[in-house]
């Protein structure tokens, strides 16, 4: 399968936060929670329009996405999220690595990320260490990661 990552735009801001939408609920959190938070303004045109908002596309077709959020001397990677039907296929790898780059052409010296808990192994994996944590919007304690550039 090969990968092509594109810079979002904004009139995409629903489908991205579809995707997003469907990669939580792959990981079996409670349907109550998942409806609450897809309520919410996951992603925004204006956001795409802000930060940089990158989406992976396999055969034309939108398969995961990132936006990182870049205010020096830290980038903040707000989001990352694959279909569940391309998870453990190089999706997100292909998207952290992208961001990854993205970051360091912004001068940042460390790249952050809030995790969320099943994603941890993944960033982890990719070189990320603990360094904390913080308060997720469901009122729990999720990893705080942290990547030097």
């Amino acid at each position: 399968m090969k990968i092509e990552i594109i810079r979002a735009i904004p009139e995409e801001s629903e489908n991205l936060k579809q995707i997003a939408v469907l990669s939580k609920s792959h990981w079996g959190y409670p349907e109550a929670l998942i409806s609450k938070w897809a309520q919410t303004a996951i992603i925004t045109p204006q956001a795409i329009e802000e930060d940089r908002v990158f989406k992976a596309c396999a055969d034309g077709v939108v398969i995961g996405w990132y936006r990182l959020t870049p205010r020096l001397p830290v980038n903040e990677l707000e989001d990352l999220w694959v279909l569940p039907e391309y998870l453990g296929k190089g999706v997100g790898r292909t998207l952290f690595e992208h961001a990854v780059i993205q970051a360091k052409s912004t001068g940042a010296g460390q790249l952050e990320l809030a995790a969320d808990p099943n994603a941890e192994p993944f960033y982890t994996h990719m070189g990320c260490r603990k360094i904390g944590e913080v308060i997720s919007e469901w009122g729990r304690a999720i990893p705080h990661l942290m990547l030097e550039l």
